[in-house]
């Protein structure tokens, strides 16, 4: 293996005060989800200096605290270099508290460089760089220890590659497209810890909005009760208690032990650890029921005529910029925007990334001028996608 396994504080200080020294860094993790809320970190790979023979190592969060990690990739004047970054990043965030910062996803970059949406490591290595990487630790059991020498190679491999793979995206995306990259990877890593805070959890609940004043109060208390006992356990909240047992409590609203056993999936381990308690909150949300959301209209067909044709031109848009469509907006924020439209405050636009940022520039301008008339979209047998808004001035 040619690089090194860090299991002490040392060996890890001057792992970070080499990165730090290098000005950049490129990492992966490798981590086991299954039964856990926060998944739990088997393996920290990290790789610096020269893009052409960077320093590798491993470090072994079974054995030290990898904290002093964290803060690098939370470092703003470290570049931080990692592919289908969001999965770890919620990992750093979610047990170490800290957000990237610089980060730069090679997959989020390749997708704004013709590779195709959301593109394998492996793939994308093979595509840039020529080089055919061996997969057959992918699904190791990485809380195993020893590891071997092959699983540490398979591991540092995730990483060997990564700098000059981000080297040759960036060579292929132009002054605007890189742009547009950078602003996505950061938008990727100011949101990749995004958990619903407890009160807001019941609307994850399928079947949430079909309940009454007090069913629904009951449920967000329930759901609240039951995202933080799934955080201070680190269990999925499933196994705390699943989501149509929590639903069929809430419209029961229980108020014994043997109402709690009559639901199906409240078991007498649950109903010995927590029965006081979601008698309790089943009480309390009952009386105090949120406020019920004005319900929405269905679109009128004039407004799902102007989302269809709108929805057209953001591929289209797309498309020509060689950006893959599912960066630009789902077909909800585009039928937020008619609504908007037709709401007629046109002072107060929504607040979407269709309409923010690089979005905005790409597409959301292109939508607002369709919407007002100063812009049509005609065919056009050259461009790629078959379409281009044209202004009315020059029809």
């Amino acid at each position: 293996m040619d690089g090194v396994l860090a299991t002490t504080a040392r060996e890890l200080d001057e792992i970070v005060e080499r990165v730090r020294a290098a000005g950049s860094l490129a990492f992966d993790l490798e981590f086991v989800p299954e039964g856990r809320y926060i998944p739990e970190l088997a393996l920290v790979q990290v790789a610096w200096g020269d893009p052409d023979e960077p320093e590798l190592a491993a470090i072994d969060p079974l054995e030290v605290d990898v904290a002093p990690f964290a803060k690098l990739v939370a470092d703003e004047e470290i570049e931080t270099i990692a592919h289908a970054a969001q999965a770890d990043l919620a990992i750093l965030a979610g047990s170490y508290e800290t957000q990237g910062r610089a980060v730069i996803d090679t997959q989020i970059a390749a997708a704004f460089a013709g590779y195709g949406d959301q593109i394998g490591y492996a793939a994308l290595v093979q595509s840039t760089l020529g080089v055919r990487l061996h997969k057959g630790s992918q699904y190791t059991e990485w809380l195993r220890r020893p590891l071997s020498r092959k699983q540490l190679a398979y591991a540092l491999d995730d990483v060997r590659y990564l700098g000059r793979v981000w080297g040759e995206l960036r060579t292929r995306l132009d002054g605007e497209r890189l742009a547009w990259a950078i602003e996505e990877c950061e938008r990727l890593a100011a949101t990749a810890w995004r958990r619903p805070t407890p009160g807001e959890s019941y609307r994850r609940v399928k079947g949430w909005s079909r309940l009454n004043a007090r069913e629904r109060g009951a449920l967000r208390e329930l759901a609240a009760w039951r995202e933080r006992e799934a955080l201070r356990a680190n269990r999925p909240p499933s196994r705390v208690l699943n989501d149509r047992s929590m639903l069929e409590l809430a419209r029961t609203g229980a108020t014994s032990e043997e109402g709690l056993r009559a639901v199906r999936g409240v078991d007498e381990g649950v109903v010995r650890r927590h029965g006081s308690r979601l008698l309790d909150v089943i009480e309390q949300g009952a009386a105090n029921p949120p406020e019920r959301e004005p319900s929405r209209a269905p679109l009128s067909p004039a407004g799902e005529v102007w989302a269809a044709a709108l929805h057209g031109l953001v591929r289209a848009l797309a498309l020509e910029a060689g950006v893959a469509p599912r960066f630009l907006g789902p077909r909800s924020e585009i039928e937020a925007v008619v609504r908007w439209w037709i709401e007629g405050d046109r002072e107060a636009p929504p607040p979407l990334p269709l309409l923010d940022g690089w979005r905005g520039r790409l597409a959301g301008d292109a939508i607002l001028a369709w919407l007002g008339g100063e812009a049509a979209r005609v065919a056009d047998p050259a461009s790629e996608a078959g379409v281009r808004l044209e202004p009315r001035t020059q029809r």
